[in-house]
C-alpha cells in the first residue's frame, strides 16, 4: 500500500502539534521557584545592601569565611568586641530554596563562629552574613562548595 504525499504532510503536521502540546503540558507543570518571594521589596532595598558591602570592605580587618575539613569558620574583625557584634548568617542554596536556613551570630571569645558541613547537602552554598557592630551595619557573602 502506497501512502500519498498529502497524507504524509498531514501526519507530519499532526505529529508536530501533538509534540508541541506534550512539551507545553510538561513545561507548565514544572516548579519555577523565585529566588525569594518578596523579590520586588528586596530590589528596592538593594542600595542599602550595596552600602553595607562597601562599609564592610572599608574595615581595616575583614570578615573571613573559610571552609576547611568539613567546618565553615567565620572569623569576625577583632576591632570589635564579640559582644558588640550581632546579626544573622544565612546559608542559601541556589539549587533548592527549601534547604535555606539562617542562624543568629553568637561569637566565642576568639571572634569566631563555626558550623559543621555534615548537615549541609553537598554542592554549592552561599554564606551571607548580615551583621552589625557599634551602630553600623555590614554585609559579607562567600560561595562555598561542600563535599
Amino acid at each position: 500500500m502506497k501512502i500519498s504525499w498529502g497524507v504524509k504532510i498531514a501526519a507530519t503536521y499532526i505529529f508536530f502539534v501533538v509534540a508541541v502540546l506534550v512539551l507545553v503540558v510538561i513545561f507548565m507543570n514544572q516548579d519555577v521557584g523565585l529566588v525569594t518571594k518578596d523579590y520586588y521589596a528586596k530590589e528596592i532595598k538593594y542600595q542599602e545592601q550595596i552600602d553595607k558591602e562597601n562599609r564592610a570592605k572599608e574595615l581595616p580587618e575583614q570578615l573571613n569565611i573559610n571552609l576547611e575539613s568539613g567546618i565553615v569558620k567565620l572569623s569576625f574583625p577583632k576591632i570589635f568586641r564579640p559582644t558588640e557584634i550581632g546579626g544573622t548568617i544565612q546559608f542559601y542554596r541556589p539549587a533548592d530554596k527549601t534547604k535555606d536556613f539562617a542562624v543568629n551570630i553568637t561569637l566565642d571569645s576568639t571572634h569566631t563562629q563555626s558550623f559543621r558541613t555534615t548537615n549541609l547537602e553537598k554542592g554549592l552554598w552561599k554564606v551571607q552574613v548580615d551583621w552589625n557592630a557599634k551602630g553600623n551595619t555590614y554585609f559579607n557573602e562567600k560561595i562555598i562548595m561542600t563535599d
